[in-house]
Formats: C-alpha cells, structure tokens, sequence
C-alpha cells in the first residue's frame, strides 16, 4: 500500500497535547507546532483496521498477552534488527518507557549515589536521576562539523563510583546513532566500574539508510547481563496515546526483580487497544516504517537545503536517525530568552528550546519533522519572514 504522508490532517480539537496544548506550554496560541515527539501522520492501515475490527465485540475488559503478542515481538527485533531475543528476556512496563526506567533507577541505585548521562539529552532522563535523589553526572557530548561525538577521556573519569549509565540511544536530540565501537567502548567502561546500564532505545527503529542501530545487549554477553534496553510502538508508529513498553532484561536475576515490582503495580495486564495495536504493527508494519523513514529524510534534506540557502546563521547538525533535528541557533546572536521569545512571539512556531536537554543545548533547538513537508515549509518560511522583520 503506497501512503500519502503529504496529506493534512487537522488534529485541532482532538485533545491533541501537540496541537491543542500550545498556550499552557508556550503562552500562544495559533503556533506552528514542531515540537513534542508526536507524528503528524496517519497510523499504518493494518493497526486502524485492528482496532475497528476489536472494536465490533461490545465488550472491552481486561486483556492478557497473548502468545501471537510475544511472536510479533520477537519477529520484529528479528527481521528489523537482527538479534535473536529470547521470550525470557522480555518484560513490560505499560505506563511507557520512563516508568520502567524509573523502576529500574530505584531497583538498582539508592538515593544519593551516582548516575551519568552524556547531555544534550531527553530532559525527563535528567529528572528520572534527580527527582529521585540520585547525583546527575553529565559527560558533555562534543559536538563537532559531523555531528556529535562522546568524550570518553570524560566519561571514564565519570564512571569510577558510578552505579548506572542511562544511555540514549539513538540519541534524542541530536539523531546520533552510535556505532559497534562507541557501544563496546561504552560498555567495557561500565563494565570495569559496576555501573548498570539503562539503554533506552525507544527510536531505534527510525534509522536513515546507510546507518544501523545496533542494541546494546547485542555486543555481547556481559553487556546483556548487564542491561536493560527499552522500546515502544509510541514513536516508530506514532502511538503515544496508547501508552506502550517494551522492556529487554537478559539477566534473569535483575529481571525477577524488575517483574515482581511492576506486578505489584498491577502492571500484568496491558491496554486492550496497545496490545491490538503492537501485534499489528510488528506483524504488518514494516511497509508503512520504510514509507516514513523515506519522507523523513526528506523532509530533512528540505530543511538543511532551506536553512543553507535562507537562514545560514541556523545550521543544522548532522544526525542518522529519529524524526528530530538539533539545529544550532548561536549565530542567531541572540540570547536564551531571546531566541525562545523570536521563535514564539516573533515567528509563531514551537521549537522545543535546547537548555532542556542539557546546559550544553543552549541556543539550540529540537525541530520534529514528521509532518508534511507542507506544514515545515510554512514553519521555515515564518522565522525566515520574522529574522528580516528584526534584522
């Protein structure tokens, strides 16, 4: 089935927390949102006609997982990723991906000991550490002309008396996606300290071509037995609203512990449409994906190509994955405040603005392209409009 991904759809008045939430988070309303990691596209036809399809028997009550639940799961990493998972190994965290990272910074850390995130990163990342009382130590990434790279003269000093690296991978927001050799480094480093690793992989399957993401429990046995890796439907099929996870534990001793907390949390059930909707997905989704992938690099070509020809004080940073862009703001000239205030007041579009990744995310912004090239355009062509009107 060949998808339209440029045709609008109007999502106002759908309690959409993209396009209907714009004032309590930005103070406007009317804004161009490219913001939160939410897609503008329509859901793969075979998840919809699943759910219609669920939706004919009148009841909707508990729902279990089922064993076609499991085999999706298993055949997905399989065919999309490579890797061999076994059934023992997967667990669960309905709320999504944070709750099972938080269950794990409480499971294997105690208040006041150490846990190290590179930065620029996902802002919840950082409170999951220090909401809990846990000490934030970040290793700055460098960032250079091919994009962003780790500092591992940095890190490894990091590392001694750590108990936990939460790695973002690929990252959000710069799009890195780390190779064979910055895993294996990363993990012999945590390995040699005892830090425990949290990989959260939630856009590993938005990858452009030439570049793999590769899981870290993958490298090796004793990075597995040392990790916990996390995924969700939410972004590759743009189900936010569904409120999946996947949890990978390949340390049966780590994952008896994880389960048994999340089943104290009445977590043993999932949402009846989530379930219909992973099963779906995983099973019949992979035409859809390669469809999105493809207008995702499109879309992100047309920026580069726009800001290089237009707005060259904006450049873009060079990324291989997620529907994100990290786009350096510094040659704007102007400060913190006054960049959050141009893209909103000024030009009417929602960015998110880079501090919240990090102290080293100042004067960057995080733009989502998944959208229809149209809405970008439109985007693009009002901060152009806004930079002449003050310049």
């Amino acid at each position: 089935m060949r998808y339209n991904f440029n045709r609008l759809i109007d999502r106002k008045n759908t309690d959409s927390y993209k396009w209907d939430d714009t004032f309590s988070n930005f103070g406007k309303d009317g804004v161009i949102p490219l913001w939160v990691a939410d897609m503008d596209f329509p859901c793969a036809a075979p998840i919809l006609e699943a759910i219609r399809e669920r939706m004919e028997h009148p009841i909707l009550g508990y729902t279990m997982r089922t064993k076609g639940y499991v085999e999706a799961i298993i055949g997905w990493f399989k065919s999309r990723h490579a890797v061999d998972l076994k059934k023992e190994w997967i667990s669960f965290s309905p709320p999504g991906v944070i709750y099972a990272i938080n269950t794990m910074v409480h499971l294997m850390t105690k208040r006041g000991e150490k846990i190290v995130l590179q930065s620029p990163n996902y802002g919840p990342l950082f409170d999951v550490v220090k909401k809990n009382g846990r000490e934030l130590s970040v290793n700055p990434m460098i960032c250079t002309d091919e994009g962003y790279r780790i500092d591992f003269d940095d890190l490894e000093h990091r590392l001694k008396g750590t108990k936990m690296l939460i790695l973002s991978s690929p990252n959000n927001p710069t799009g890195r996606v780390w190779g064979f050799e910055e895993l294996s480094r990363i993990g012999e480093m945590c390995l040699s300290n005892g830090a425990f690793v949290i990989s959260d992989e939630i856009y590993s399957d938005i990858v452009f071509s030439d570049y793999k993401h590769i899981p870290f429990y993958s490298v090796n046995k004793e990075f597995a037995d040392n990790s916990m890796a996390c995924y969700s439907t939410n972004k590759t099929f743009n189900l936010g609203g569904l409120q999946m996870g996947t949890v990978i534990i390949p340390n049966p001793i780590v994952k008896a512990r994880y389960d048994e907390v999340m089943n104290i949390a009445q977590t043993r059930l999932d949402n009846l449409f989530g379930a219909i909707a992973l099963e779906a997905a995983y099973t019949k989704g992979h035409d859809w994906l390669t469809q999105v992938i493809r207008y995702i690099e499109d879309n992100r070509k047309f920026v580069e190509d726009y800001l290089k020809r237009n707005i060259p004080a904006m450049k873009l940073i060079n990324g291989e994955g997620t529907f994100l862009l990290w786009i350096d703001c510094r040659g704007l000239n102007l400060t913190q405040h006054e960049i959050e205030d141009f893209f909103i007041q000024k030009a009417s579009v929602a960015l998110t603005q880079g501090h919240e990744f990090g102290e080293n995310g100042a004067s960057f912004v995080r733009m989502n392209i998944a959208c229809p090239r149209k809405i970008l355009k439109q985007a693009l062509n009002a901060i152009k409009q806004a930079l002449q009107a003050i310049n």
